[in-house]
């Protein structure tokens, strides 16, 4: 096993609740401490309670799931956390029903989940070039013929 890996007990114990998750979130999204998403301003900025930040120069309110993939959504963030290590780990994905039995959701909100991770993923897919090593298998890329048919003319 890499060194990037964890296991799910190793992620367990770094994020037990919601609010660990909160702050390694916050860690992560400012690293210099909270900025306003409006005025970028990071100096004015008054510490509230459950997580929410108040910008005194534009009187803005926001917290860290604000203009992210968690923003209007009551799911707590340890349990997106979890999904997102559930849909990076398997390796076929992951249903919603599969996803709403582990993280312990309803379907419809494992479902709203699994949109909101794919459409933070990104939409375009470049196409593979060249030489392809997929496991055992070596597949080269070659390019259909001017007709537009993969058979040819």
């Amino acid at each position: 096993m890499s060194k990037s890996t964890i296991s799910t007990f190793q992620l367990f114990d770094l994020f037990p609740d919601a609010e660990s998750a909160r702050l390694y979130l916050e860690d992560r999204l400012w690293p210099g401490g909270p900025r306003c998403l409006t005025c970028k301003s990071g100096e004015r900025i008054t510490a509230r309670k459950g997580g929410f930040y108040r910008c005194n120069a534009c009187q803005l309110d926001f917290t860290v799931r604000t203009g992210t993939i968690f923003e209007r959504s009551h799911i707590p963030l340890h349990k997106w956390l979890y999904a997102m290590y559930l849909v990076v780990a398997g390796r076929k994905g992951i249903s919603s029903m599969q996803l709403a039995k582990e993280i312990g959701v309803q379907q419809r909100s494992a479902w709203f989940m699994l949109h909101r991770l794919r459409e933070a993923c990104g939409k375009s897919m470049p196409r593979l070039r060249g030489m392809i090593e997929i496991d055992e298998t070596l597949a080269l890329w070659t390019p259909w013929p001017e007709s537009g048919s993969p058979i040819g003319s």
